[in-house]
C-alpha cells in the first residue's frame, strides 16, 4: 500500500481512537485542595474552577477530519487521473498506441508542454501504467503490461540518428566496417566508436570471418 494512501488511514484511525477512546490522562479525580475554615467565621462557599478544555478530543476531531479530506482528495485525484479527457490517460493511450514513443513525440502529437508532459509521466510510471526503456541517455516509453524485450532498447537505441541509421544499415544483413561507411556515410572512427557501444548494450553482435569482421543485429 503506497504511504499515500496510508496517511489518511493512519490519521482517521488515530483521530477516532482520541474520539472514543477515554482520555489517556484523567483529570477529572483530581481535587482543588479547599480552605480550612477559621472558627467563628461564616464558610463563603467556593465557585467550581471552570471546565478545562478536553485537548484529546479536540486532536481526535483534527486528525479525524484531516484523514477524511486526505482520503477524499486521493481519491478524486485517482478518479481524475483514469478519466479519458484527463492528460495522464492520454499520454498513456498514446504510449499504447504507439509502444517505443520518447517525450518529443508526445509533446508534438498530444500538444501539452513538456513540463507538464514529463510530469505525467513520471506519475504513471510511479503508478505502474507505463515503463520506461533507456539507451545512453535515450528514453523510451511502453505499456507497462508488456514486458521488456530486446527490440525495446532497439527502438531506443533508434531515437539517436547515427546509431538509427547504423541499425537500418544492417537491417539488410551483416555488414563490414568499410561496407557501412560507405552505407552510412560515416567515417570508420565514428562508425567504430558507435559500434562498441552498440555491441556492449547488446543491439548488435561482431563476428571475425577472415580478415574482416562482420556486424550484425541481434535476433
Amino acid at each position: 500500500m503506497k504511504i499515500r494512501t496510508l496517511v489518511p488511514v493512519f490519521l482517521l484511525l488515530v483521530g477516532l481512537t482520541l474520539l472514543f477512546v477515554p482520555a489517556f490522562a484523567d483529570n477529572s479525580g483530581s481535587e482543588v485542595p479547599g480552605v480550612e475554615p477559621i472558627p467563628g467565621q461564616p464558610i463563603t462557599p467556593q465557585a467550581p474552577p471552570p471546565p478545562s478544555p478536553d485537548y484529546t478530543s479536540i486532536s481526535g476531531l483534527i486528525l479525524t477530519v484531516s484523514g477524511a479530506l486526505l482520503m477524499v482528495i486521493n481519491f478524486a485525484r485517482s478518479a481524475l487521473s483514469v478519466n479519458p479527457d484527463s492528460r495522464a490517460m492520454q499520454i498513456q493511450t498514446y504510449i499504447t498506441e504507439h509502444p517505443g514513443c520518447g517525450e518529443s513525440d508526445l509533446v508534438k502529437y498530444l500538444g501539452y508542454s513538456r513540463g507538464s508532459t514529463a510530469h505525467q509521466i513520471q506519475k504513471l510510471i510511479r503508478n505502474n501504467r507505463i515503463r520506461e526503456v533507456s539507451y545512453r541517455s535515450t528514453i523510451r516509453y511502453y505499456p507497462a503490461g508488456v514486458p521488456e524485450t530486446e527490440t525495446d532498447l532497439l527502438s531506443a537505441a533508434s531515437a539517436k540518428e547515427k546509431p538509427a541509421a547504423i541499425i537500418k544499415a544492417l537491417g539488410g544483413g551483416p555488414l563490414t566496417l568499410s561496407a557501412l561507411s560507405k552505407e552510412t556515410g560515416y567515417s570508420l572512427s565514428s562508425l567504430r566508436w558507435h559500434l562498441t557501444r552498440l555491441e556492449e548494450d547488446g543491439v548488435i553482435s561482431a563476428e571475425k570471418k577472415g580478415k574482416n569482421v562482420w556486424y550484425f543485429l541481434r535476433k
